[in-house]
């Protein structure tokens, strides 16, 4: 049996499936202590700061390596440590923490102290792991000297076939909409207005909150299906019955559904924001993005028409085995798990 080489401390602030992914590959090769930052509430945030604080007091010592997902109020206090006790620190740097939107309140930067802890906390890293190419541009930018590297997020499961069976034509979007932030961030203001343009199609939203972001929906059309949040092994039923994959954002640092959408024969339909285009390549179909709130005018030259046309030209695409071999050439798990526990050890 392999010996356990590193003790890793692994910071957090809540369960995610690319989360739980690195947890899985670095507790299987060493001794992972995982510490949750509960930001989920202001006063909860300041507890657990303050707990963060006297553990790292108490035990960073103990530690080799210091592994924190995300650049924010929770990175600070570990990278500091980190720094003063000679340890090493991997940081994770997801998008979030690269972005400044202030109509939406949206991202680390929007706080200039938040923009700080942010910016020191990349600065002092020993690495920062940047989920896209795109990201790591961003962190050179604010965070000038910041040593960085492009780790790619990968994906853990994928189907046996990617071919789909004839019947009606269907376009997917997997959005995490659970805040009036998110749901503009996400761009599902667009795939609903994109849906409403399209009623000959059927289209699926998964992952709404529809208790917290009603308001902003307005009338929904006959033709969307709205779903909350599945389980994570649940998309896979949804990725395999749909064609066309769309994800109409205005901030997207990678997109881990896109990819596993792409695997599953999905011909994607993005705007050119972020990572995305790193993702898809020359395949599928792209909007442009700068199109502001203005989704829902018509005319010729519309964003709105741009998105319909690339929605038509992805659902008469046939070819959908090259564009999943993509994804499994790049952006698999096994890829981010061999290049992660290089840098571990």
């Amino acid at each position: 049996m392999e010996e356990k080489s590193s003790r890793i401390l692994f910071i957090y602030t809540r369960s995610s499936t690319f989360i739980n992914g690195d947890l899985d590959i670095l507790s299987g090769r060493h001794i992972v202590t995982s510490l949750e930052v509960d930001n989920s509430t202001p006063s909860k945030q300041l507890f657990a700061l303050i707990k963060e604080f006297f553990f790292l007091l108490a035990n960073i010592k103990s530690y080799d390596v210091v592994y924190i997902w995300f650049a924010d109020y929770h990175s600070f206090l570990p990278a500091l440590f980190a720094k003063l006790a000679g340890k090493r620190c991997l940081l994770v740097i997801g998008g979030y923490d690269t972005c400044r939107v202030k109509k939406y309140k949206y991202g680390s930067f929007v706080n200039p102290l938040r923009g700080f802890m942010t910016r020191m906390s990349m600065k002092m890293a020993t690495l920062n792991l940047c989920v896209s190419k795109y990201v790591e541009r961003v962190v050179r930018a604010v965070a000038p000297g910041s040593a960085t590297e492009v780790l790619y997020n990968g994906i853990r499961f994928e189907p046996a076939q990617v071919r789909k069976s004839a019947g009606p034509r269907q376009v997917l979007c997997v959005a995490l909409a659970t805040s009036p932030q998110a749901f503009h961030i996400k761009g599902v203001d667009r795939f609903i207005a994109l849906a409403a343009a399209m009623p000959q199609y059927q289209f699926t939203l998964v992952g709404a909150n529809m208790d917290r972001i009603w308001f902003l929906t307005g009338k929904i059309p006959a033709n969307l299906s709205i779903l909350p949040k599945v389980d994570h092994s649940q998309l896979r039923k949804f990725y395999s019955k749909s064609h066309v994959y769309c994800q109409l954002s205005r901030r997207e640092s990678f997109s881990l559904a896109l990819a596993e959408a792409m695997i599953h024969g999905c011909i994607p339909v993005i705007t050119r924001v972020g990572g995305m285009p790193e993702v898809t390549g020359e395949f599928g179909e792209s909007v442009f993005a700068l199109f502001g709130d203005n989704f829902k005018s018509s005319g010729e030259n519309s964003a709105l028409e741009s998105a319909k046309e690339a929605v038509e030209n992805a659902l008469a695409h046939k070819d959908n085995i090259a564009q999943a071999e993509r994804i499994r050439t790049h952006f698999t798990f096994e890829k981010r798990a061999e290049r992660l526990l290089e840098l571990v050890k």
